[in-house]
């Protein structure tokens, strides 16, 4: 009899040991959930920062493109109002090499040489 009531008291105990194995193993795992969870973020973290450094290092570039994109525009246009204020100066330097000999072909039809004088009263 004692030994069925020690028998019973082991089982007891066992049981409620298996219960606590139960209960701890239960709570392992959710700790190791939340543990897998945590990493999970952590290398979300690290993958998004990357990210964002990526697309900041970009943005720098495209910036910089952008700028030489406009002084090269910018170099252009002055290029271009270069050639046209060059252009007009010859335009009208060709007018008046046209004007000179137009007026020495006044001068050659009044048959005056350069050589000669003439006096006017």
């Amino acid at each position: 009899m004692e030994r069925d009531i020690l028998l019973e008291r082991l089982e007891k105990k066992l049981a409620e040991k298996e219960k606590e194995v139960e209960e701890l193993r239960k709570m392992m795992s959710s700790r190791n959930l939340e543990e897998i969870k945590n990493e999970i973020r952590e290398e979300f973290k690290k993958e998004l920062k990357a990210i964002e450094a990526k697309v900041a290092e970009i943005s720098k570039s495209v910036e910089a493109l952008m700028n030489e994109i406009l002084y090269i525009k910018s170099e252009l246009k002055s290029q271009r109002r270069e050639t046209e204020i060059v252009d007009i100066p010859l335009e009208k330097e060709e007018e008046r090499e046209e004007e000179e000999v137009a007026e020495e072909k006044e001068e050659k039809s009044y048959g005056f040489d350069d050589d000669e004088i003439i006096i006017i009263d």
